[in-house]
């Protein structure tokens, strides 16, 4: 599926909120409730949950090896931005699943 097709061709995208609007003050306890929500569930983006590492260099990403752990100083009690470009959606935190690495998002923004 391309970018084009995520969105109806008739789709009113002028009737989509502007801006960020919290959902109890639309009268709602669920984004799913949104008039918008068929819409806005079929977009894609890319989020981008991080921690900074402000000394750690490309030579130190080429020379990780298998188990190594790498020191932040975040705090491994605080939970962690997660962000669309620019904008903070919310926060969460890191967790192993199955040996993989998951998100899990803690609260929105």
């Amino acid at each position: 599926m391309t970018d084009t097709e995520l969105i109806p061709r008739d789709a009113e995208l002028s009737t989509l909120p502007v801006g960020s609007v919290r959902m109890g003050t639309l009268g709602m306890s669920r984004i799913e409730e949104h008039v918008a929500w068929p819409l806005m569930a079929r977009l894609a983006v890319r989020l981008e949950a991080g921690i900074p590492l402000p000394r750690f260099k490309v030579r130190d990403l080429l020379r990780l090896e298998i188990d190594q752990v790498i020191e932040s100083e975040s705090p491994d009690s605080e939970d962690v931005p997660l962000k669309v470009g620019q904008v903070q959606l919310g926060w969460s935190e890191f967790e192993v699943v199955e040996q993989q690495l998951a998100v899990r998002l803690t609260r929105l923004a």
